[in-house]
């Protein structure tokens, strides 16, 4: 815990004198108050002789780093740490605690430390706040290609709940995992969404699953890319539990794909759902990022497209400001606004609220500008071969997954 304010009152009764004292610890507290975030308190009190009253500021994922201030990046920056590498310059796989294999989902925890789906290597890491280029993980799930419950095959997808537990879709084996917070090396699984091996179109099966979101009130939404589809499932979860929405599709047991539209997904890859409790999906195929705004019902359409000037519209090959080329993973920024994997184009774009139909990107990483659209297969600081998913954290770093460089690079 970053920030711990203890205040403690023990007074006595039944003498002619009263005791008083008063303990405040503060640790770091200036650092957390420059996030500009809420404080949560907390009381306890215990009666005896006396009450103890305690306050303690809790441990808030939006205000549980310590942030100096908010990077301000340039276009086309290069990155300043990299993890699953020694360097700069390399990209080969291994399968050390230090190094990676075809990485794909990443998520930022509320320390600023970092998940990572190791997919080739059938796990995923942990690597903890502050680690050094090259560092290796603190804590790894799996690890052996598996159907257990402490095993994976090809995670990908993963994002963090509310308490810390931790969602992994586990692609090959056809579900989406769930580990509760604090969970260590060689942990299980508490909850499986889709059922092991089993392949369907139906509210309790999945297809090639791909990516995991949670929404404000701790349901998950779970991208089924080969149903070509988004389905919810509500908390509280159980096994095999069937799915309460669609998006992409009519209804439960239709899986097709189609032409763009603003109620179809054309090859879904991730979902996040930001503060407003709006869905964002990236269309990879389509060449698009959807927003989906509540009231939610099957079948609805988007009410925003990101990449294509219209719903009906894909600009594959189109290098440009407002164009995006099979975009794979997305995440938030502490104002709203939002990053983009643009995969095929080989570089990661930002956008700023408030949005709208077709937008420019103001941000570029990867190339040098918005025109440019390089081959990018020398190693750098600050180009990206096949980058596949970005993370911000808290203080608003970004990471970015690159699975042909097998590596995950930090800004700034």
């Amino acid at each position: 815990m970053i920030s711990n304010l203890n205040y403690e009152i023990l007074k006595s009764f039944g003498k002619k004198w009263h005791r008083f004292r008063v303990v405040i610890s503060i640790l770091l507290l200036p650092f957390l108050f420059s996030c500009n975030r809420a404080l949560p308190l907390k009381m306890d009190m215990s009666h005896g002789t006396g009450f103890l009253l305690s306050i303690l500021l809790e441990n808030n994922p939006s205000s549980s780093a310590a942030c100096t201030s908010s990077p301000t990046l340039s276009l086309g920056e290069g990155a300043t740490r990299v993890l699953g590498q020694s360097d700069f310059v390399s990209s080969t796989s291994g399968s050390a605690t230090n190094r990676l294999h075809s990485v794909q989902g990443i998520i930022s925890d509320s320390s600023g430390g970092i998940w990572v789906a190791d997919s080739s290597n059938a796990r995923v890491l942990h690597f903890p706040a502050g680690v050094a280029s090259g560092g290796s993980a603190d804590i790894i799930l799996g690890g052996t290609a598996g159907t257990a419950l402490n095993q994976f095959q090809s995670p990908s997808g993963l994002a963090l709940d509310s308490s810390g537990g931790l969602w992994v879709v586990d692609t090959s084996n056809e579900r989406v995992l769930h580990f509760p917070k604090g969970v260590s090396t060689g942990g299980s699984a508490d909850a499986i969404i889709g059922v092991t091996g089993t392949t369907g179109t139906t509210s309790s099966l999945l297809y090639t699953p791909s990516g995991v979101g949670v929404d404000n009130a701790g349901g998950i939404w779970v991208i089924d890319y080969a149903n070509f589809r988004a389905l919810h499932f509500s908390a509280p979860f159980s096994n095999g539990m069937s799915a309460d929405l669609v998006l992409g599709q009519p209804n439960f047991t239709t899986g097709a794909t189609g032409t763009p539209s603003a109620s179809n997904l054309g090859g879904p890859n991730a979902v996040r759902v930001d503060s407003s409790g709006n869905v964002w999906i990236t269309d990879n195929i389509s060449s698009r990022v959807l927003r989906y705004s509540p009231p939610f019902t099957n079948g609805m359409n988007a009410n925003l497209v990101i990449g294509a000037p219209n719903f009906t519209s894909t600009m594959n090959g189109v290098t440009g400001q407002n164009t995006l080329w099979a975009p794979s993973g997305l995440s938030f920024d502490s104002k709203g606004n939002v990053w983009v994997t643009d995969n095929s184009y080989r570089r990661v774009t930002h956008y700023s609220a408030p949005f709208s139909n077709g937008m420019n990107a103001d941000n570029v990483l990867g190339e040098p500008d918005y025109a440019s659209f390089n081959a990018n297969l020398t190693v750098s600081a600050s180009t990206f071969n096949n980058p596949f998913d970005v993370t911000v954290t808290p203080c608003g770093q970004v990471w970015v997954a690159d699975i042909n460089f097998n590596r995950i690079t930090y800004f700034p």
